[in-house]
């Protein structure tokens, strides 16, 4: 909702090192931007192009930056009168996506109602609409635009850019200009099928600064702050803000309206919804972004955002003076840059792209959905849903010197009544939740680790239930009186499109019971509250990655571990105990924290942590440290170890031999005695002594054993070497912190040959081919017993299917080879014929469940068959094969998985040559005997793998393979009634010389290189057996069985074969 009256004329593991920034080079007058922002350097990120928009100082997004979150990953949905996409310099990127709506009107109205006859945006039930984010000349305005660039604009070194730079953005069309008023006139059904399609289209958040508030009759009143109210329906108490719930529920009846279609569309999902509260001097915003009030199951899903402007000839901020304040929304409203705000533009008459100024709320609102991506960028394992709370708990109400804002009036933690939480800040919300505002369940499944350096407190959950068991009581002793006198709507008229100035009024009857409604709907989520403990914040860690807390937290609910690591500081985990269910937990002294860049981060011990070990839980003894806690009880099935949070550790006791203590002494020490002792490590020798409280840990290597070690095959054995001979490196320090399974999974999972076998396969394929065209060639017993028409040329064609069981070196797979080969041959002299063909096909590669690959296979060759004194036949040829691979793999390293897709394409030429001796034959049968020799070049392309930001590429090297072969084939003509036919066999041996095994070369990530290699290819006995008859005096059709086999590969083949005389 942009601001009419101050409008300006308007003319995209979670370790840092991991964290790519995301801008690329992108095209900018022929040259390229070069991206000056350096991690760790936060006045690198403040360029002349970040300078354009003060809310991006305001929220103090460069720090932000500086770490490298921009966006990357997130998806940021923007509703709105459609964008310049792809036209616009700076929203054209492969990140935006314009999203389509298509559907029927559910119901008749006016979108304009405030606006003059002929021009009130008039819809019709049943009506079609199809359109898509992108913006419509003649039904847009520039409103869009102008947001879509605040939320994530590119950062290409021109004009200006966006919050979220880094994010995808998907923008979807109101159908209108920013004058769709946003009171009771809007149809539910087109709402909601633009709402869902973004939904659908992976929007996280969803941005809405669209449209304007209802208008009323003039009655010449001003706001508390000066602002000029007289036409807008009144909203500076919950009597006034009551009615236009009361005029929504009159104008839809007992259908729902636009404003339940924002929140039916997001429900059952993590989506939050964010709407503007307005551009009016009201104490109160207008409904869309009061709704949880009324709908209390929607307030999470819900951010109601207010107006922030700089305070003139100052460097400080305030409120939006004559803009609607939080009010009864604060406990889900921030404040935002919205006063002047800099961004893309489109000439509503010519469509010509630019850049320029506007006011509003509208603007403020896309600096948040800006600040979610960012944040979300940075917790990439949190919802929407929890990054909101992050949002909300870390926004500041200070000035950038450190002075309180402009009339802020709440206390410390608390949100306000005017600015709610504060204005998001994009520095403290880099460290982790400000408070919780209930149970925090944390599940870091896909980032290994995180650091939350904040301190956590609840005190806005204290003054929430003060508040709401207040209202309660209030509610509970007086009923619905407890709102006092009723609004009805006899003291205005609205401007609603019509003439009757009475159609708003509300009865008294109905205006009870949708009171009762709300009123019932509120006090039963209080009491759901009640109910659940959830005036009391407390953390719930799940998933397998490790969470480090640093701060001095007041929160006064339990922590749980279920999974993975939780570290801390001893007051690091509220007034609560810490229940260690499964997973790790461990107290710390002090901390390194490289991730968010905080450096060395020390306890203060200003209270000490309870801690109950349970059954599948581990307590971690802290090497290098000594530390205090209260309460430390142990379960019976808990456990016990020895262990660090700092990799240096770890190296130096590994690489120097070294030893290293930690102690553990608590007010009360119980059930130590009772913990099994857990020296998992891989590499490490662990020991733990208990004295009176305290528990003293000892720590160091295992002599016995290495990385080759932990390996069950020998490329296992191979990438054990590499890794502990590089001694160091991301790999190396992530594998020392590991249980011996942990290393050997990875090892073996690394080692995996699958990739390498398929070339075995694909060669084994290859002379599966080789034998079909030979055999369409020679054509042994056909010439002489199945007479052709004697035609000087030959067009065949050639089905073949193969199916094989594979099992080479330590992988087992089946392979599914098909191709369709269609040749011609000419007669070159009487004893010489010459052909070529060509053909398609696929091969499927199908390992265990975690392992396959699809390849679109090509093949084309040329072939000569040359007969001497016919006792003595000589057959050759050049045959190419190329496959392009689609290949799917999941690899291991300790407990983190990864799905990896590569396309590795792979060339198999092969030139063959073959003698036939037939002086066996007789006139009832024909006998063969040949011996070949062939030569195969076999390449294919490297691969890069990654798992947890670990890179792993490997280089696969040429092979170059002899083969003979010698066998014997035989045929035996027949007449079934009056069709010529002939039975053949074929029997050969092949045997391999050279690269027959397939080697590559694997970087790694950072810790080393090794050398690995599939099974050998071992020397095949070939079978084959078939049947020709002979269609008519120009044609011959066969079909044919070739199998191949040894200890390592069963293949069986058919083929059938069409020739045809010219």
């Amino acid at each position: 909702m942009a601001n009419a009256t101050q409008r300006g004329k308007v003319t995209p593991n979670k370790s840092l090192i991991a964290l790519a920034i995301t801008a690329a080079m992108l095209p900018m007058d022929g040259a390229a931007y070069a991206e000056p922002g350096l991690i760790g350097d936060k006045a690198s990120w403040e360029t002349e192009e970040y300078s354009k928009d003060w809310g991006l100082a305001a929220m103090k997004a460069s720090s932000a930056y500086m770490l490298g979150f921009s966006g990357q990953g997130a998806r940021v949905g923007v509703m709105d009168s459609g964008a310049l996409l792809f036209i616009h310099p700076d929203l054209n990127s492969d990140r935006f996506h314009a999203v389509a709506a298509v559907g029927n009107y559910g119901s008749s109205g006016l979108r304009y109602p405030q606006s003059a006859v002929g021009s009130q945006g008039e819809y019709t039930a049943g009506e079609a609409f199809d359109l898509t984010g992108q913006w419509i000349a003649e039904v847009n305005d520039g409103h869009g635009t102008h947001v879509t660039g605040t939320v994530g604009a590119n950062r290409d070194g021109e004009g200006m850019h966006g919050v979220a730079w880094g994010a995808d953005i998907y923008v979807a069309n109101t159908g209108g200009t920013d004058g769709n008023n946003y009171g009771p006139f809007q149809d539910y059904s087109f709402f909601y099928t633009g709402w869902k399609a973004l939904v659908d289209a992976g929007a996280e958040v969803i941005n809405n600064s669209w449209g304007t508030n209802i208008r009323i009759a003039d009655n010449g009143s001003t706001g508390n702050d000066g602002g000029n109210t007289g036409v807008h329906l009144p909203a500076n108490n919950m009597t006034q803000s009551e009615y236009e719930y009361f005029y929504f529920n009159k104008k839809y009846g007992a259908n729902p309206s636009f404003v339940d279609a924002a929140y039916d569309a997001v429900k059952g999902t993590t989506v939050v919804q964010i709407f503007t509260t307005g551009n009016r001097d009201f104490a109160n915003p207008f409904y869309r972004a009061l709704y949880p009030y009324y709908h209390p199951e929607a307030e999470q899903h819900w951010i109601a955002v207010a107006g922030l402007q700089r305070v003139t000839g100052t460097d400080k901020y305030a409120l939006s003076y004559t803009w609607n304040e939080a009010g009864e929304a604060k406990w889900w409203t921030v404040a935002a840059p919205g006063s002047g705000i800099y961004s893309t533009t489109v000439n509503a008459a010519t469509g010509a792209a630019g850049w320029g100024n506007s006011s509003g709320t509208s603007m403020s609102a896309p600096h948040v959905a800006g600040a979610m991506g960012v944040l979300l960028s940075r917790y990439q394992d949190m919802s929407a849903l929890q990054v909101r709370e992050v949002l909300l708990t870390t926004a500041s109400h200070q000035n950038l010197d450190g002075s309180t804002l402009e009339n802020w009036t709440a206390a410390d933690g608390v949100p306000d009544v005017r600015y709610g939480w504060g204005v998001p800040d994009l520095d403290k919300g880099m460290y982790g939740p400000g408070q919780f505002l209930g149970k925090f369940e944390y599940n870091l499944a896909s980032t290994p680790l995180d650091v939350w350096s904040n301190n956590i407190s609840q005190q806005a959950l204290d003054a929430r239930e003060q508040e709401d068991l207040a209202w309660l009581q209030n509610y509970q002793a007086q009923g619905i009186a407890a709102g006092g006198a009723y609004e009805l709507g006899n003291s205005f008229v609205v401007n609603d499109g019509n003439n009757d100035p009475t159609d708003h009024i509300v009865s008294q009857a109905d205006a009870e019971q949708w009171r009762q409604d709300y009123y019932s709907q509120r006090a039963a989520a209080i009491q759901a509250r009640i109910d659940a403990d959830l005036y009391t914040g407390s953390l719930v860690k799940l998933g397998a990655g490790t969470l480090i807390m640093t701060g001095d937290n007041t929160y006064q609910g339990n922590t749980r571990v279920e999974q993975g690591a939780l570290y801390g500081f001893t007051e690091s985990f509220g007034s609560g105990t810490v229940a260690v269910n499964g997973g790790k937990f461990g107290v710390l002294a002090r901390y390194n924290d490289a991730f968010t860049l905080k450096g060395e981060l020390a306890a203060t011990e200003s209270h000490k942590a309870n801690i109950e070990v349970n059954a599948g839980g581990t307590y971690v003894v802290s090497t290098g440290a000594s530390v205090n806690v209260g309460q430390l009880t142990f379960n019976h099935g808990s456990m016990i170890t020895v262990g660090s949070t700092d990799k240096d550790v770890f190296e130096e006791v590994f690489n120097h031999g070294t030893v290293v203590t930690g102690t553990v002494t608590a007010e009360t020490l119980t059930g130590a005695d009772q913990a099994t002792a857990t020296p998992q490590y891989a590499f490490f020798k662990t020991d733990v002594d208990i004295s009176g409280n305290s528990l003293t840990a000892r720590f160091g290597r295992n002599q016995d054993v290495t990385f080759a070690s932990y390996a069950s095959s020998h490329n296992g054995r191979s990438i054990g070497q590499a890794i502990e001979g590089s001694g160091s490196g991301t790999l190396f320090d992530t594998l020392l912190m590991a249980s011996g399974d942990e290393v050997r999974n990875t090892n073996d999972a690394l080692g995996s040959d699958m990739y390498l076998n398929t070339q075995n396969a694909s060669i084994v394929n290859a002379m599966t081919l080789s034998r079909v065209v030979k055999d369409q060639a020679v054509g042994v017993g056909g010439g002489r017993y199945v007479e052709t028409s004697g035609g000087a040329g030959r067009l065949w064609v050639a089905p073949i299917g193969s199916w094989s069981t594979v099992d080479y070196g330590q992988s087992s797979m089946d392979v599914d080879f098909y191709a369709a080969l269609i040749g011609g041959e000419i007669d070159a002299s009487p004893s010489t014929k010459l052909g070529l063909y060509f053909g398609a096909g696929s091969t499927d590669f199908k390992g265990d469940r975690q392992s396959k690959i699809d390849s679109d296979d090509l093949h084309f060759g040329v072939y000569g068959v040359s007969n001497i004194a016919d006792l003595v036949s000589l057959n050759y040829g050049a045959m190419h094969t190329r496959q392009s691979r689609d290949a799917h793999r999941t690899l291991q390293v300790l407990d983190q998985t990864a799905s990896n897709s590569v396309s590795p394409d792979v060339n198999i030429t092969q030139l063959f040559a073959e003698a036939a001796y037939s002086g066996w034959t007789t006139e009832s049968y024909s006998v063969e005997s040949y011996a070949g020799f062939g030569w195969l070049h076999v390449e294919s392309n490297g691969y890069v793998e990654t798992v947890n930001n670990m890179q792993f590429t490997t280089d696969v090297d040429n092979q170059n393979l002899q083969v003979t072969t010698l066998g014997a084939r035989a045929a035996l003509p027949f007449t079934l009634g009056d069709v010529k036919m002939a039975v053949k066999s074929d029997l050969y041996g092949t045997r391999f010389f050279g690269d027959t095994t397939p080697e590559a070369t694997m970087h790694l990530a950072d810790s080393g290189v090794a050398k690995i290699q599939g099974g050998k290819l071992s020397h095949l006995l070939g079978v084959g057996l078939g049947i020709e008859t002979k269609l008519n005096n120009a044609a011959t059709f066969g079909i044919s069985y070739t199998g191949a086999y040894n200890s390592d590969v069963t293949s069986n083949g058919f083929y059938a074969k069409l020739k045809i005389d010219f």
